[in-house]
C-alpha cells in the first residue's frame, strides 16, 4: 500500500480539510506497510485509554524509525496508559495534558509538549482547533449499518477523527459495540481486522486509610444522587461503600470495575440511562457488561458545565495529593515534580457546586504513608489545580470541612479539625502567621 503523503510541515499548512467522502472500502493494514503511513513533520491522534491499540503499539515498537519527526496527540492516562510514543525515536515526540512516570525520561529529554489544560478546554481545542494527518482508532466491527462504535473510549476520538486527513482503524472484536459515538466505515482509510485483549486496569485492593476516608464520603451520598468518580483506591472503596443505596445515577468521565458492585447490589436507578460515561477502564468483565449497562458520550457531553448544572444531586469525588488551609487543592504534584494533570477535576467541581443539592468533594488521607501531613498550611509556589473560589468539601478520614460559604479563617478552622491530630498544633500555629496576609 503507498503511503499517505502530506505536507513536510503537517496538516495545517497546505491541506484543505476534508467535507464529503464517498463510499470506499478501506485498505488493508499489516505492519509492513503501516510504516509507511508515517513521515516526518506529521501530526498523529493516538487515543488514550482502552481506545489504545496494542497492534499499532506492536507495530510502532517494531519500526520505530517511522516515527521520525511524527508528533504523537492523545489524552494518556497515568497508571493506565504506560506506552511512550515520544522514546520511539530521537526526532519523535507526544503532546499529552497529563505528565506521568512514563513520560519522565522524554520530557527531560525535551520531546514531550505538556498542555494545561481541562477536559473541556481539551474537547474544544481538538474539535475546533487542532487538525491530524492520521487518526489512530481502535473499534468495533461495523454493524449492519456499516457503522464502527467507538465502544469503551468515547472520550475524544469523536473530536479528533473528524478533523483528520486520514483514519487508520483496529477492527477489534474485543471491543463491544456500545451505545454511544461511533464513526462510518466509509470514513476508514485503512484496517487491520484482528482479534487482541483490551486494555485493562483492575480496580486496586481494598487499603483501609482509604476506606474510611471513602465511609466518610459515603455520608455526603444521599439515595438518588449522581456520581462522578475517577481511578483509584478512593473510588472504588467508595462504590463498595455505597452498594446499600438506591436509585444512584453516574455521571462521569470514566467508570471502573466498581460499577459491577453497584448492579450486582441493585444500587443503581431503573433506567437505561442512569449510567452516563466517555470512558470503561477496567477488566474483561466490565467490558462485557457496558453495552447494555452504559450510555457512552463524549467528553463535549460528559463535560459540559450546562449539562452537569442540570443533575440534580450531582456528586462530584476526586482525589488530590494535598490541600492548603485557604482550600487551594494539589492534584499534580509531588515535592517539585509534576506527576499528572488537571484532567476533568475543575469542570466536575464547577458543574457540582452548580448542581440543585450537588457537591464538590476532595477527598484524601490526612497524612502520608510516612505520617506526612497532606494538610499543609499554604500550597507552595507552582501549579495549583483547584482555586480557593472553586473549594467546596474536603474530606478526610477525620472528618468533613464544609468550605463553600466560609470566611477565611473559618475555612482554616475548618481544614484543621480534619487534619491528623499529631498535626493541628503545628497548623494552627502556621495559620496565626498566614492570616496576617490572607
Amino acid at each position: 500500500m503507498a503511503g499517505f503523503r502530506t505536507s513536510q510541515i503537517g496538516v495545517a499548512a497546505n491541506h484543505p480539510f476534508p467535507t464529503k467522502r464517498q463510499a470506499m472500502v478501506p485498505r488493508r493494514l499489516n505492519q509492513d506497510n503501516f510504516a509507511d503511513c508515517f513521515h516526518p513533520g506529521m501530526e498523529v491522534y493516538a487515543p488514550g485509554c482502552a481506545g489504545h491499540s496494542s497492534v499499532f503499539e506492536s507495530w510502532l515498537r517494531q519500526a520505530p524509525d517511522c516515527a521520525d519527526g511524527v508528533r504523537f496527540t492523545g489524552v494518556h492516562i497515568p497508571t493506565v496508559n504506560h506506552f511512550d510514543f515520544a522514546a520511539l525515536h530521537a526526532n519523535a515526540r507526544q503532546r499529552v495534558i497529563f505528565l506521568s512516570a512514563e513520560l519522565r525520561d522524554s520530557w527531560l529529554a525535551g520531546r514531550v509538549d505538556y498542555l494545561p489544560m481541562t477536559y473541556s478546554g481539551t474537547w474544544q481545542w481538538l474539535a475546533e482547533t487542532a487538525r491530524f494527518d492520521v487518526a489512530l482508532l481502535q473499534v468495533s466491527p461495523p454493524d449492519a449499518d456499516g457503522v464502527c462504535s467507538l465502544g469503551v473510549a468515547c472520550d475524544f476520538s469523536p473530536a479528533a477523527w473528524p478533523r483528520s486527513m486520514k483514519v487508520l482503524a483496529h477492527v477489534n472484536p474485543a471491543m463491544p459495540h456500545t451505545r454511544g459515538p461511533s464513526i462510518p466505515w466509509n470514513r476508514i482509510d485503512a484496517v487491520v481486522e484482528q482479534g487482541a485483549a483490551l486494555l485493562e486496569a483492575p480496580d486496586p485492593p481494598a487499603d483501609p486509610l482509604m476506606e474510611a476516608v471513602a465511609t466518610r464520603v459515603a455520608g455526603l451520598v444521599p439515595d438518588r444522587a449522581s456520581l462522578q468518580l475517577g481511578l483509584g483506591k478512593l473510588q472504588s472503596a467508595l462504590l463498595r461503600a455505597l452498594c446499600t443505596r438506591r436509585g444512584l445515577r453516574i455521571h462521569s468521565g470514566m467508570v471502573s470495575d466498581g460499577l459491577l458492585e453497584l448492579i450486582a447490589h441493585g444500587a443503581l436507578a431503573q433506567d437505561p440511562d442512569a449510567v452516563v460515561a466517555g470512558v470503561a477502564i477496567g477488566t474483561r468483565a466490565l467490558y462485557d457488561a457496558v453495552s447494555a449497562q452504559v450510555h457512552f458520550r463524549e467528553v463535549g457531553y460528559t463535560h459540559d458545565h450546562a449539562v452537569l448544572r442540570a443533575i440534580p444531586r450531582l456528586m462530584a469525588v476526586n482525589s488530590a495529593l494535598s490541600v492548603d488551609l485557604l482550600g487551594q487543592v494539589n492534584g499534580e504534584c509531588l515535592g517539585d515534580r509534576q506527576v499528572s494533570g488537571v484532567g476533568g477535576l475543575t469542570d466536575f467541581l464547577r458543574g457540582a457546586r452548580l448542581s440543585a443539592g450537588g457537591r464538590g468533594i476532595i477527598a484524601l488521607p490526612s497524612c502520608t504513608a510516612s505520617g506526612t501531613s497532606r494538610i499543609v498550611p499554604l500550597l507552595p509556589a507552582g501549579p495549583v489545580s483547584v482555586a480557593r473560589v472553586d473549594a467546596d468539601c474536603i474530606t478526610t478520614e477525620h472528618g468533613v470541612a464544609e468550605l463553600r460559604h466560609l470566611g477565611v479563617h473559618e475555612r482554616a478552622r475548618a481544614v484543621i479539625a480534619i487534619a491528623d491530630p499529631r498535626h493541628r498544633e503545628s497548623l494552627e500555629r502556621e495559620w496565626h502567621a498566614l492570616s496576617r496576609r490572607f
